[in-house]
């Protein structure tokens, strides 16, 4: 976590380091009528079998949000019958000119499309890492693990694509990420939350302007709670690492054992009961239920259909 970012959290009196949330999963799941009935129920036993077509609720819900351009075709995975996960690789634009790849997003962006909005994001912040002294560290880190060749050939080939973009002021600095989180790109509001310097400025743009960092935790808030009530499992398990470090939320280890609850209760690669009796060694048998009320009342609103 950058210095940059904890001196957000001290400023605000309200943040601290997020930790790095949950990335890909390769589940998919499937719900018939007797599993959906366990999951209301809350058993922590009887599971969805794995390696059936995705349910039809879950089928719905990603071809109406692949329509209405709010997350990457192919990018949903069940995980039950109403949640689900975002999952991608790391590459997102062919080979070539970056300026001319965003141009023809820029078109689709103009019409609507948040999915393409969020990917001139990606592509400049691409572009903006490789012409940074953040590549440095990038190739520290190759050439520690062997791969160094391969990363200043891949570097050389970022720099070259970048170069048109990066000279384009006006699309290279505009606020993409923003923009995309308001059209309603799934990823981009995720991103938008975990990225105050990318959506405020500098630790000093902040301190002459704390206005701008509160009106950025609260629209950030607002999109977690958004995510979290239609199932994004990866949210679900940002709000877990946040109750527990301290984030866009206070730490709360209440809070942070429900959502981890929550957490093992879809699938228990995602949390297990190791992480479960870890948070609870510290707390009451008061706090201990009340994080099991509350539990239950995240897992309804978030992963059971209505």
């Amino acid at each position: 976590m950058s210095k940059r970012l904890i001196g957000f959290v001290a400023l605000a009196a309200v943040l601290a380091v997020a930790a790095v949330a949950m990335s890909s999963y390769r589940q998919q799941a499937a719900v018939d009528v007797t599993a959906e009935e366990s999951w209301k129920s809350g058993s922590l036993d009887e599971r969805p079998d794995q390696g059936r077509p995705l349910p039809a609720s879950g089928a719905a819900a990603a071809q109406r949000l692949e329509r209405d351009n709010k997350i990457p075709p192919g990018s949903y995975k069940a995980v039950g019958p109403k949640a689900y996960e975002i999952v991608r690789g790391n590459e997102f634009r062919p080979p070539g000119d970056a300026l001319a790849h965003v141009k023809q997003l820029m078109l689709r962006s103009e019409s609507g499309d948040a999915t393409a909005t969020y990917e001139i994001y990606r592509t400049i912040e691409q572009c903006q890492t490789f012409i940074s002294d953040r590549a440095d560290k990038l190739a520290d880190s190759a050439t520690t693990v062997g791969s160094g060749n391969w990363f200043l050939e891949r570097s050389e080939r970022i720099l070259g694509e970048c170069e048109s973009l990066a000279l384009d002021r006006d699309i290279y600095h505009a606020d993409w990420l923003s923009k995309a989180a308001a059209m309603g790109s799934q990823e981009a509001m995720r991103a938008y939350s975990r990225s105050p310097e990318k959506v405020i400025g500098s630790l000093d743009d902040a301190i002459r302007d704390p206005a701008a960092l509160e009106a950025w935790k609260d629209t950030a808030t607002g999109y977690l709670r958004e995510l979290e009530s239609q199932g994004n499992v990866n949210v679900i398990s940002d709000m877990a690492m946040a109750y527990t470090y301290g984030g866009i939320v206070p730490a709360d280890p209440v809070a942070a054992l429900a959502y981890t609850r929550v957490l093992n209760r879809l699938d228990p690669r995602f949390a297990t009961t190791n992480d479960i009796a870890n948070h609870e060694k510290n707390l009451s048998s008061q706090e201990k239920e009340k994080a099991r009320i509350s539990s239950n009342e995240i897992f309804r609103n978030c992963c059971i259909p209505r």
